[in-house]
């Protein structure tokens, strides 16, 4: 299996599916993949690991969200981000206008999509 690194500029949705695919075809330990999808990270991405609070990631996939969301201006969501809840208009109403912006979107990051949906409603 070839690692490659990762520094915060680049599309860390592509990198983290390519890693996770590739670790979980080798091993099925979540503190493993944490701890080889972290040797990946340099530059910006090693700066934000080394600053978190101890105990803060959990899981892998708590990693890699939260990694989503700290980088998501390095990840194609297109509008997502734009859409939110008005205050005179329903819920439905903005999860109409959600879904109808997520379908737009080509291979759906779903950690970035649901802190999209987080993030815009009320």
């Amino acid at each position: 299996m070839s690692l490659k690194n990762y520094n915060g500029l680049t599309d860390l949705r592509k990198h983290v599916q390519n890693m996770s695919g590739s670790l979980e075809l080798v091993i099925n330990d979540n503190d493993s993949m944490c701890k080889i999808l972290l040797i990946t990270f340099w530059g910006f991405a090693h700066a934000w690991y080394n600053n978190l609070e101890p105990n803060y990631i959990k899981r892998f996939s708590d990693l890699c969200t939260k990694l989503m969301a700290r980088f998501n201006t390095n990840i194609p969501v297109y509008g997502l981000f734009d859409v939110t809840q008005q205050e005179d208009k329903s819920t439905r109403a903005f999860l109409k206008r959600f879904n109808k912006e997520m379908l737009k979107v080509d291979e759906l990051c779903k950690p970035m999509a649901l802190e999209a949906l987080i993030r815009g409603v009320r």
